[in-house]
């Protein structure tokens, strides 16, 4: 018999759904830098520092001569409450394959495929644009105070030209911040120790490095208590790449590149160079005076994701954290800019 058929054929759907490329957060998935869970805003943070004068010696009895002097500080840190959140309307998906795994159903409506295929990128997303605001960005408050501040026209040009951003990043704490550690303690101009550079290209990065080494205290390069490293923007990883490989009689090997791939390193004068997405700033110095304070680090990949009120067909989903960025040892810290 006959067989009458009326209607459009279903194109067939391309099994994988291709992914956005994710900036990997590199800072909280190797703590590059001291990573401190367990903080509530105004939590206090400790310095100390020791100085010792030396003394003839005496047998007679010890008196107070203010010849060994202890000091030690605290400052109160305020954590940011910092949100990602919106509304999942799921019947846009109606018409699409995700369809398809929506079970039987008016109320039903929500796509399995979906979720694991595409909702489950909200992670890594929120992750990325976390890395992000860590080493590039200050607050409005921050610019406004830094704009008027001593410090040089290029690093004032480079903290305007930041996005606006939720909370300072820790180049910014490297250049300004309210350490009661400081100096002179309070709101102003960090103690780092502060370098003037150039916009660094393959032709003068080996020449750019030179001055934050050089520039950088001889306790810092020749730590026995912890190992200095160098931050620097993630473009960098290709300019010296293009530097160590240039043609011609001025070729030279200014950087030493070990392995490759995830378990690649690059290091200059023996000082390990992590790539990070910085802007126009390199800093040099122990990692542990980086620090990020959080509430809980697992709250940045936690969604709440759940049914909103009232009978209505959507979900809601909201990730939740608490966040600030701190230097501590403010001298031993070296920033090009």
């Amino acid at each position: 018999m006959a067989i009458n058929y009326s209607g459009g054929k279903k194109n067939p759907d391309l099994e994988n759904i291709q992914a956005e490329l994710y900036a990997d957060s590199v800072t909280f998935r190797d703590r590059t830098i001291d990573i401190i869970e367990g903080f509530k805003s105004g939590t206090d943070v400790y310095e100390s520092k020791t100085s010792v004068a030396m003394q003839d010696g005496s047998t007679d009895a010890v008196t107070a001569t203010g010849d060994i002097n202890m000091q030690v500080q605290k400052s109160a840190v305020a954590l940011k409450s910092i949100q990602y959140s919106d509304v999942i309307d799921d019947a846009v998906l109606f018409g699409t394959r995700f369809e398809k795994s929506m079970s039987a159903g008016a109320f039903n409506q929500v796509s399995d495929e979906f979720d694991k295929k595409v909702l489950i990128q909200i992670a890594p997303a929120i992750g990325e644009d976390l890395e992000s605001k860590l080493w590039n960005g200050a607050t409005t408050a921050t610019k406004t105070a830094v704009a008027a501040s001593t410090l040089s026209a290029s690093f004032k040009a480079t903290v305007a030209a930041m996005p606006v951003t939720l909370f300072d990043s820790i180049p910014v704490r490297a250049l300004y911040n309210d350490s009661n550690s400081k100096v002179v303690a309070g709101a102003g101009v960090a103690d780092s120790v502060k370098i003037t550079g150039t916009t660094i290209t393959s032709a003068n990065i080996a020449a750019e490095y030179s001055k934050l080494y050089a520039g950088s205290p001889d306790k810092v390069i020749n730590a026995t208590t912890g190992t200095a490293k160098i931050f620097a923007p993630l473009a960098h990883r290709q300019l010296i790449k293009i530097a160590n490989n240039a043609v011609g009689a001025a070729q030279q090997v200014n950087f030493l590149v070990e392995g490759s791939g995830v378990s690649e390193k690059i290091s200059y004068n023996g000082i390990e160079i992590e790539f990070h997405p910085l802007v126009s700033i390199m800093i040099l110095t122990l990692p542990e005076y980086l620090k990020v304070l959080v509430d809980l680090v697992g709250d940045m990949s936690y969604l709440e994701i759940d049914k909103m009120a009232n009978g209505a067909q959507k979900r809601y989903i909201k990730n939740k954290q608490s966040i600030a960025t701190w230097v501590t040892n403010q001298r031993y810290i070296t920033i090009y800019g």
